[in-house]
């Protein structure tokens, strides 16, 4: 193990946990895994059951228990792929997390902003953090081409929450891109700022596309032509700093991912991978596994088995040769092993 590996700190639990609670979504980005297999009803169809929503939440609370997390410090992302929206069991999610006192935090493409819905957030607004709406394209054509959905119904549905949910449009944050990578121009970004209740924002992003672990198609983002050896080799993450050492991303059957650009049992199946399934190891269980992953990525000095990691497909992870540093993760995990841990620093 190379000194700077030793000076990282991993946590013993993870501080957030994403769990893919139906593989359903109303959209069909032309950048998302779900796209692929949208049309695959027995895909669709897949869901956790509210039995084992339950089960996994509480699993998790009683490990933040367990090392004396605070509640209000750690966060749940009810959705991976899906639109969390559209989660049949959404309430009760909301529901666990107003139980035990933890954050929520939502992405979707708004277009699910419906009474029903926005009711339900607006009774357990205390448990919501920031809700993120992605739009990708500029114009209704580009809207329709790259996401399948219509930007005109995403702008009613911010014009609904303005008038009748103030409190949860005070919560969005619009983010708008576009497969050119480009920023929008500050008109498009009025249409979606005049629309939202301070302090929500609206706000253009460039250089945004990933190759979400090798799915590139030479069109959108360019396949990994880099290959591991004992000189070039994967020694660390590009996301950022820390984050797949923080938090815990669950599928929908229950298998642990990676990171959040590992998607479906389809893509990834066990004999490919695997970290373990929580309701047959637990949250302790998988999180062991995925540490003891963690470690063979950081290590900086090379080893057999940096040429079998699943990171090998990811124009996202961290190369030696392509000047990837831990410094910057060593430093985020000091700072949180500080804040939550102090007792198991250097451990």
């Amino acid at each position: 193990m190379s000194e700077e590996h030793k000076k990282l700190w991993y946590s013993p639990v993870p501080l957030a946990l994403a769990f893919e609670p139906i593989n359903l979504c109303n959209a069909r980005c032309f950048c998302c895994p779900y796209t692929e297999f949208a049309d695959d009803k027995s895909f669709i169809k897949q869901r956790m059951s509210k039995e084992q929503i339950t089960t996994l939440i509480e699993d998790w609370v009683a490990q933040l228990d367990k090392y004396n997390i605070k509640h209000k410090n750690a966060a749940i992302l009810p959705w991976r792929y899906s639109d969390p929206l559209v989660n049949p069991h959404l309430e009760t999610t909301l529901e666990l997390a107003s139980k035990h006192e933890l954050r929520v935090g939502l992405t979707t493409n708004a277009i699910s902003f419906k009474k029903r819905q926005c009711d339900l957030l607006q009774k357990y607004i205390h448990t919501l953090n920031k809700i993120f709406v992605s739009v990708i394209g500029f114009s209704e054509e580009a809207v329709k081409e790259q996401m399948g959905i219509s930007k005109k119904n995403t702008l009613h549905s911010l014009d609904f929450l303005k008038e009748n949910y103030p409190d949860i449009s005070k919560l969005l944050d619009v983010q708008i891109k576009d497969k050119t990578n480009r920023i929008p121009h500050p008109n498009i970004v009025a249409e979606y700022q005049t629309r939202l209740v301070a302090p929500g924002r609206a706000r253009g992003q460039a250089n945004w596309i990933s190759n979400r672990l090798g799915k590139g198609d030479d069109v959108w983002v360019n396949k990994v032509k880099w290959k591991p050896s004992e000189k070039s080799y994967v020694n660390g993450c590009g996301l950022t700093p820390g984050k797949i050492l923080n938090r815990l991303e669950v599928m929908v059957s229950g298998r642990a991912a990676l990171c959040c650009d590992m998607s479906y049992d389809v893509n990834f199946p066990k004999e490919k991978v695997d970290y373990g399934n929580v309701f047959e190891i637990g949250v302790q269980g998988v999180w062991a596994n995925l540490t003891r992953e963690h470690q063979r990525i950081y290590d900086q000095k090379f080893s057999d088995d940096k040429m079998n990691l699943i990171c090998n497909d990811c124009n996202r992870s961290g190369v030696t040769t392509l000047g990837w540093n831990i410094g910057k993760t060593v430093s985020k995990q000091r700072k949180i092993g500080t804040k939550f841990f102090p007792n198991y620093i250097g451990q």
